[in-house]
């Protein structure tokens, strides 16, 4: 009986073993790519992209000043082709919900709505039909006057120019990565120049895994092979923040209603669009670029679903088209490291993903952190792609900056634990014992590891 026991987890630790490092692989798959061969691998200019080649990562960016885009798949592996596409930034209201929904974007029209239904209205509500009225209709004359001039709600990034700077190569101590950034440079509308020079996208491509400290309670780690991008946005001119004049003549002109407008009830939306192609579709991609045409890739888009928050969620239907509205993505203790939404194709998981830290860091003039503050989020199907609104409250004359993070969350086909050499050494084992154990069986009788009696 022991030499039988002996035998049957020797065999179950043979045929165990090679998955056993399979998984502890998988496990560490997004470090992976810290010990490939080949790393740094050096960006190459091609037609209308920039292109880095990894042996884990293949990763192409718009150079030439055309609107900020991510196309990027695994090297050995283009069945699926993932895209995130920057759309634009909106901003929004937050008197009703603590993040965006379309009807409630900073227009306005939307404004005048709001202070007059829930400030105007009620503080004014207990007077007589006749003073009452008149008083509503002397603040709302003035507050048509103080609304014009205010700048649309949505930036479109399609409309915009931009300056690519680099990519350089950046190492210090053991860290290593590409940098390169994207500086808004001219806009479509007037009205919105004060954005200029001041929205960036600083990107990091990074050749190892990197933990970034910022302080003891704020870090995350970025994997190699992974592109983290901060998204930074200073000197924002809000709309709400224009009709401070006006709040001040409520509080002078009819200091006995006590009506009080919060001007800080505002935010700003980082919106993106997630899809999925095919590698023959890139000539799409590269057409919308040139062109700086909007929607070819997500009418090409082949995603079927995301995973948000372990959850599975279609994206075949348009529900814009339905006239639903975006839902919040909750933001629970156990996601307060870091929010991942996962490409999904029937309800399997797919490598690509974008994920980012529910907060964000203000900065001053100098680049100092003065405060960070929460940021939440809510998306909506689109057609075989998904919206995605980062949503960041009002943060006043500072500089906003975010840190989300795109790359693949598989390892490669062949565990890096296990060589081919070895692999073929545990399988001759497996098969030998097996054998020994097929002829015991036979011959009943009692067995040796090493020898056949």
């Amino acid at each position: 009986m022991k030499k039988n026991q002996i035998l049957a987890l020797s065999l179950a630790l043979l045929i165990t073993l090679p998955m056993v490092a399979t998984s502890i692989s998988i496990a560490n798959a997004e470090e992976v790519a810290n010990d490939v061969q080949g790393w740094p691998v050096e960006p190459k200019r091609e037609g209308v992209w920039y292109k880095f080649e990894t042996p884990l990562v293949t990763l192409l960016f718009p150079a030439g000043g055309k609107k900020p885009m991510f196309i990027w798949w695994y090297t050995n592996d283009t069945s699926e082709i993932y895209v995130v596409k920057f759309k634009g930034v909106i901003e929004y209201l937050t008197f009703d919900a603590p993040y965006y929904i379309r009807r409630y974007t900073a227009d306005g029209l939307t404004i005048q709505e709001r202070l007059r239904e829930m400030y105007i209205y009620p503080k004014t509500s207990q007077l007589q039909a006749q003073l009452r009225e008149q008083v509503r209709n002397r603040i709302m004359e003035n507050i048509i006057s103080w609304i014009i001039g205010l700048h649309p709600p949505y930036l479109p990034f399609s409309g915009c120019t931009w300056e690519l700077e680099g990519p350089e190569l950046v190492t210090k101590e053991n860290t290593s990565y590409w940098a390169f950034n994207f500086t808004l440079k001219s806009v479509p509308m007037y009205l919105f120049s004060f954005a200029v020079n001041n929205i960036q996208i600083k990107c990091r491509f990074y050749n190892t895994t990197t933990t970034e400290i910022i302080d003891e309670s704020h870090n995350y780690t970025v994997a190699a092979g992974q592109l983290k991008f901060d998204f930074v946005v200073s000197n924002w001119e809000w709309n709400l923040k224009k009709l401070e004049a006006f709040v001040d003549w409520l509080k002078i002109g009819y200091p006995e209603y006590n009506i009080d407008i919060p001007i800080n009830r505002t935010g700003l939306v980082l919106w993106m669009n997630m899809a999925s192609i095919k590698i023959e579709d890139l000539n799409y991609a590269e057409n919308e670029v040139q062109n700086q045409t909007e929607g070819i890739i997500e009418t090409e888009s082949r995603m079927q679903a995301a995973m948000i928050n372990d959850q599975y969620y279609p994206v075949n239907e348009n529900k814009t088209a339905l006239g639903e509205y975006e839902r919040p993505i909750q933001l629970t203790e156990r996601f307060r490291e870091r929010v991942r939404i996962h490409f999904t194709r029937k309800e399997t998981t797919m490598a690509g993903f974008i994920e980012f830290v529910p907060w964000a860091r203000l900065l001053n003039e100098t680049g100092d952190t003065v405060d960070y503050v929460n940021v939440t989020a809510s998306y909506i199907a689109a057609g075989a792609h998904l919206r995605l609104f980062i949503c960041y409250p009002y943060f006043g004359n500072y500089t906003l900056e975010h840190d989300p993070t795109i790359g693949l969350a598989l390892a490669p086909p062949i565990p890096t634990l296990i060589t081919p050499e070895l692999l073929i050494v545990l399988i001759g084992a497996t098969v030998i014992i097996a054998i020994a154990a097929a002829v015991i069986k036979i011959r009943k009788k009692p067995v040796n590891i090493l020898t056949v009696q």
